[in-house]
């Protein structure tokens, strides 16, 4: 496969600190850190929303929480929630965490009448 040509160049200042943490950041990746920068760049913008990793990490677990919490009222109210049942469902979120998340975003997208 023949790789895209890369002609944009962005450069920022960092300062003594910050470049010491983007090295740390880069070495654990085993990346250099220009490449680090690109990668990371590259994955907020390729979900088309703008999360940063560690944001849609954060915005996964926050969709699993209330996917439980739904479930766990709606087997309440219904008077079906057993020992075995709540497991199913925590299979399920901790299974379909991703797209649990995928299907918050396009909810908040369908109420704010834009598209995914």
């Amino acid at each position: 496969m023949k790789k895209a040509r890369l002609t944009h160049i962005v450069t920022f200042r960092l300062d003594s600190q910050q470049w010491e943490q983007l090295q740390a950041a880069s070495q654990a990746s085993h990346q250099k850190p220009n490449d680090w920068v690109r990668d990371l760049t590259t994955q907020t913008l390729a979900p088309g929303v703008g999360l940063k990793p560690i944001e849609r990490f954060l915005f996964e677990q926050f969709a699993r929480a209330q996917y439980l919490v739904t479930q766990g009222f709606q087997l309440l109210a219904d008077d079906n929630l057993t020992g075995e049942e709540w497991k199913k469902f925590r299979a399920i979120a901790n299974e379909r965490t991703s797209k649990i998340a995928d299907g918050a975003l396009a909810m908040h997208a369908k109420r704010n009448g834009q598209s995914r």
